[in-house]
């Protein structure tokens, strides 16, 4: 089962998630946080949802980058916190930008190949496109960029799901 996971900031989408990742069928967990610590408020949210998560079982790997690296035994669950990280750190690395397209496509194949390698795998993302705000042309980049990759991963998910104010909204695919 391959499940898509969206909610804004602190909408109870990362609860959500590890409700669902614990229901999976799997005896081996693989949590991938891929968030990247910068500062006091995100050392905080991180070590919260370590808090959350610390007697739930799973093995927690922190990988900003090449999550297809992570080993992951053939048959386990994989959850992973977040695509939204994801691909700032991909796109963003190495004090470098890389092309859209290349982010949009190591993510897509690496992303293939822990789904290959997993019996279930959850991808979540923050839903950033709702402010209405105007930003800088490298940020408006950047969201183009996750907007290709949500809708390319949310069209070959099983289910999606949005988490609207702790409410999950599943999405039935025709």
């Amino acid at each position: 089962m391959f499940i898509f996971i969206s909610g804004s900031s602190k909408s109870g989408k990362s609860s959500y998630a590890e409700s669902r990742f614990e229901a999976l069928s799997a005896s081996m967990k693989i949590y991938i946080a891929a968030s990247r610590v910068t500062d006091d408020e995100m050392k905080e949210r991180v070590r919260l949802h370590k808090e959350r998560r610390k007697d739930k079982g799973f093995v927690t790997f922190e990988c900003e980058c090449d999550l297809c690296n992570v080993n992951i035994p053939e048959g386990a669950d994989v959850m992973i916190e977040s695509l939204t990280a994801w691909t700032a750190n991909e796109m963003f690395r190495d004090e470098c930008v890389y092309d859209s397209e290349y982010v949009i496509e190591k993510i897509h194949s690496e992303l293939e190949i822990i789904r290959r390698m997993a019996m279930n795998v959850i991808v979540v993302a923050d839903d950033i496109f709702c402010d209405e705000i105007a930003y800088d042309e490298l940020t408006e980049r950047y969201m183009k960029t996750l907007a290709e990759l949500e809708t390319c991963i949310a069209s070959e998910a099983d289910e999606v799901i949005e988490i609207f104010a702790g409410i999950p909204y599943n999405y039935v695919k025709d």
